[in-house]
Order: C-alpha cells, then structure tokens, then sequence
C-alpha cells in the first residue's frame, strides 16, 4: 500500500505527521503549499486515511492497522502490555500501562455510545437534583426543636 506513493509523497506525509502546517512542509521542500496539499491528498487517498496522523502512522514502519499496546505472553504464561521498544512507538513509552481500544468505526455504534452516555448523565444529573429536594426535608424531620 504504501510502497505506491512517490519520493515526494511520502515525505510530505512524513513531514505533515511530525505536526507541520503545510506553508512550513513546503518551505521545507522548496515547493508550493498547494503542491504539498495535492501530494497529501494523493498520497490520503492511496494509504486509504483521511488526515495527516493517520497517513503517518500508515506510512511508518511496521504499522499493521492494530491497536499500539498488543498484549503479549510473557515467559511465565500471563499477558502484558507490549513495550514501546517493540511496538516501534516513542510515544508509547509513557503510557504502556494505559489501553484504549480503537473507538467503533459504525455510525449506529457511535450513535449508540452517544445515547448511553447521555442517558448515563441524564440519570447522574436526577439523581443529584433528587438528592438536593429530598434531604433538606429529611434533615427538617430529625432536627431538634431549638435547631429548627
């Protein structure tokens, strides 16, 4: 997949994934910032992503479409996070004990976390609004006399 992109291409890629703007990749390359959003654009379309993260991590070595911390079996039979060193991600380094997985890719599963975790809120926020009506009174019930 990545073997089809050009010379140029790639280190558009590579350069626009380190975080440059266009205007700073093409300073960079003696080129117009135009060329650079077509060689991009070109370049999206063939590694089949549409931002400039992604194209990156496509474009790098070893990426295989899974997520970075792959749980591996250690001498002892348990399973661990995979290292940095050997998933070949530097930013893995710090978070190797975090795991996210890949968010759903459907629009109705998108949709669907969406609507539990508003309903999740939604029933956070009555309970507190509850609990804000309701314990006044109960603390006027058992008060002393001389308090009230």
């Amino acid at each position: 997949m990545s073997e089809n992109l050009s010379p140029r291409e790639r280190e558009c890629v590579r350069l626009a994934g380190q975080g440059l703007e266009d205007k700073e990749i093409a300073a960079r390359l003696g080129i117009s910032p135009r060329t650079v959003g077509n060689h991009l654009h070109r370049a999206y379309g063939k590694l089949g992503v549409s931002d400039r993260k992604l194209a990156a991590r496509r474009l790098s070595n070893g990426y295989s479409g899974h997520s970075i911390l792959i749980p591996e079996a250690t001498e002892d039979g348990s399973v661990g996070p995979a290292s940095a060193e050997q998933s070949g991600d530097a930013e893995a380094a710090g978070d190797a004990g975090w795991f996210l997985p890949a968010p759903p890719r459907g629009v109705v599963a998108r949709l669907g976390i969406i609507v539990a975790g508003s309903s999740i809120a939604l029933l956070l926020a009555i309970g507190i609004v509850t609990a804000g009506m309701v314990l006044p009174s109960l603390f006027d019930r058992i008060a002393p006399e001389a308090v009230r």
